[in-house]
């Protein structure tokens, strides 16, 4: 097997690393981490917390596989164990400061087990079998992030705010609330304004149930709104993800397929926001870098909470390619 990696950190400046964590261990597993950013900045042990969860689900996870014959844990049991592995981590960081620590990262994992393929996803990393079948959880609660940092930037834009400010306020009105943002950033009239924008912008693309939630969730933002629905299986706006607890709920998948029915497997984190029409690591990158031509801002045509500025990219970008 041919086996391929990438694995591209967001920030510019050399030797920065990102929250994507890639596993390659020939003839045993593959898998890409990707830590969730810390809308906060919180460092735990001297390292981003998002990066902080997937360091310790991967450790885990090698720590898991070289002490089992492949295919003994089910996948239940490995994210178990991954979620074990970091809840401690937490909890001793917690004590440390005297205040609640927490940190969170998705997982796209390959495990070959005999005869077979075993593929198991914890949130949104990807994975693609064949080039043609993709398995990828991409959650509503970030169409929602995304729609109301679009509606911002652009608003701001309009009102001749400065360019140079645009990314990282339109960035800061999501990550922390457009409650927040007034009126240090807009008048509360104007909130009500990119709120109504936003809603109108998911409107025919998410369902009119989840619309419902856009007011509540840009209001909010993303620390105080979304994490609190972090593997609530039972709510729609939920989503899977490893972070200390028990992962549940949408973006939770496992399947497995014959060897020889499978001749190529790729392994993506979300920084990929359109998978190539080929396989090889040159095709990724070929798209990525036309995306970013064409769309540095991330308002236009791929929507995201993030944009690329001058000190870093929207996101960290990671692929493992597998071939026969």
């Amino acid at each position: 097997m041919r086996i391929d990696c990438l694995s591209v950190s967001k920030y510019t400046t050399p030797g920065k690393a990102g929250d994507d964590i890639p596993v390659v261990v020939p003839g045993r597993c593959y898998a890409v981490f990707d830590g969730a950013t810390d809308v906060n900045g919180t460092l735990v042990a001297g390292v981003g917390s998002g990066r902080f969860a997937a360091l310790q689900a991967s450790a885990a996870l090698i720590d898991t596989l070289a002490n089992h014959k492949p295919g003994t844990k089910t996948p239940e049991e490995l994210v178990a164990i991954l979620n074990a592995r970091l809840s401690a981590a937490l909890e001793m960081e917690s004590r440390s400061r005297g205040r609640p620590i927490s940190a969170a990262t998705t997982m796209a994992l390959v495990e070959e087990i005999g005869d077979r393929l075993r593929f198991t996803l914890v949130g949104d990393s990807g994975i693609r079998v064949n080039g043609t079948e993709t398995f990828q959880s991409l959650k509503p609660i970030d169409d929602i992030m995304s729609a109301g940092r679009v509606a911002l930037y652009h608003h701001l834009r309009r009102r001749g705010h400065a360019e140079a400010a645009l990314e990282p306020d339109s960035r800061r009105g999501v990550f922390h609330g457009f409650d927040e943002a007034v009126p240090a950033l807009m008048s509360a009239d104007e909130a009500a304004d990119v709120v109504a924008e936003a809603r109108r912008m998911l409107t025919g693309r998410l369902g009119d149930a989840l619309l419902d939630f856009v007011e509540p969730m840009l209001r909010a933002g993303i620390a105080k709104g979304q994490y609190g629905y972090a593997n609530k299986a039972d709510h729609p706006l939920g989503y899977a993800v490893i972070d200390g607890t028990v992962s549940r709920g949408f973006g939770l998948i496992s399947f497995e397929r014959p060897r020889g029915s499978v001749r190529c497997v790729e392994i993506f984190s979300d920084g990929y926001l359109e998978p190539p029409t080929g396989t090889a690591l040159a095709d990724w990158e070929a798209v990525a870098a036309r995306i970013e031509r064409e769309d540095p801002t991330k308002t236009l045509s791929h929507w995201g909470v993030k944009g690329s500025g001058p000190e870093q990219l929207f996101d960290d970008r990671t692929v493992i390619i597998l071939s026969t």
